[in-house]
């Protein structure tokens, strides 16, 4: 196929976050959808550029799969490891390649995956999510909201109301420098997880996301004190990219799991952040790790080293839900996907058909591809029509 028409749409959900997604059309009528979304708002133009420019490279070309592509767009370049806008603009656009090239093979994109990757063939069974509660509490469009151990508590029941066995926070965020000068904010933060507990029943767990607040030794010491609240789960405390030769001596210190890896980009980055043993469980994200494809492939090597080593980042909208979907389901993987609840009440309704999640569990739709489509009704820019 050769690409036909490029386009990003930009769907504001709250506050400054905004849900970028892209589309590329083929000659042959085909539709391929992605996410762009990143943490960082103010470098939206400069995705633009990098992706229109990266674009550039193919566009001429007939594209026969996912190899070719990442083969031409990361000659040249400087390791997209190193920079990640370049990350997210060949993540997205190799994802969206793939969704087209599985309805060119009139599959969805699970079995298309499981196809050409000789992968088991995966269960039709739903996918089982953990509630990232951290979105719903970020600034919305009046300004911050409030994150009192209360409102953890209430966001977290709500979770476990609607069928969630797993639960994500980031307890030790947004607190004024102060705080963090004098450390009042590990306290502090301890007492959102408190509330939190109490509401868990036995079979539900509570995950905590730590947004690399720490130093070696209060990683330690605050992971100790989660341990002992029931929490195995101890994510990012340094930064990966930044720190893994403290998170290996982290991880030599602790009782839980150490987990993170966002970030990283390409399977050998994934292969090497496990066996320098800085880390127990990886987190590739579909927007940065290189893809649908790419992520794949992350799987297929850890799960070589360890079945418990491998979950996807997501706390993004429905489009990268859904792509991550399809990965966790063509890996049958053990581990729970990511999902962030509660951000924007009709965030289903963005796709079509709409976003369909019972029980804590995500439902594949059927269909070619990612099988829904943009719903265009829902306000939003077209920030890049080519």
């Amino acid at each position: 196929m050769k690409i036909d028409k490029i386009k990003v749409y930009s769907f504001h959900v709250r506050g400054k976050t905004e849900w970028l997604v892209l589309e590329i059309e083929s000659d042959n009528g085909l539709i391929g959808l992605s996410e762009l979304t990143t943490s960082n708002y103010l470098k939206t133009s400069q995705l633009i550029e990098t992706l229109s420019a990266q674009l550039k490279k193919i566009l001429a070309l007939e594209l026969c799969n996912d190899q070719q592509i990442k083969e031409i767009l990361e000659k040249n370049e400087r390791p997209p490891n190193e920079d990640f806008i370049l990350a997210t603009t060949l993540s997205g656009i190799r994802s969206a390649c793939s969704d087209i090239f599985s309805k060119t093979r009139s599959l969805s994109l699970n079995d298309y995956l499981t196809d050409i990757f000789s992968l088991s063939k995966c269960s039709s069974k739903p996918i089982p999510l953990y509630a990232n509660i951290n979105r719903s509490m970020l600034p919305d469009d009046d300004g911050p909201t409030d994150r009192s151990p209360e409102t953890f508590k209430n966001r977290a029941q709500n979770a476990t109301e609607d069928g969630f066995l797993f639960i994500k926070c980031a307890p030790f965020d947004q607190y004024p420098d102060s705080f963090y000068k004098s450390e009042k904010f590990i306290d502090e933060g301890l007492k959102r997880v408190s509330s939190i507990v109490k509401v868990l029943k036995n079979s539900q767990k509570l995950l905590i996301d730590c947004h690399s607040k720490f130093n070696l030794k209060t990683s330690i010491k605050v992971e100790s004190l989660l341990f002992e609240k029931g929490v195995s789960w101890f994510e990012e405390p340094m930064n990966p990219k930044k720190n893994s030769s403290e998170l290996i001596e982290i991880k030599k210190s602790i009782q839980g799991n150490l987990v993170g890896g966002e970030e990283f980009y390409g399977v050998n980055e994934f292969v090497k952040l496990y066996k320098t043993k800085a880390l127990d469980i990886l987190m590739p994200d579909i927007k940065y790790c290189g893809g649908v494809e790419e992520a794949i492939k992350i799987g297929m090597e850890l799960n070589k080293l360890s079945s418990n080593s491998f979950s996807i980042h997501c706390p993004s909208g429905p489009i990268s839900l859904l792509g991550s979907a399809h990965v966790t389901s063509a890996l049958n993987t053990k581990l729970p996907l990511e999902h962030a609840v509660y951000e924007v009440p009709d965030r289903k309704q963005f796709i079509i058909p709409e976003e369909k999640i019972i029980n804590g569990e995500y439902c594949l739709p059927g269909g070619l591809g990612l099988g829904v489509k943009l719903n265009l009704d829902k306000p939003h820019k077209l920030i890049l029509n080519i």
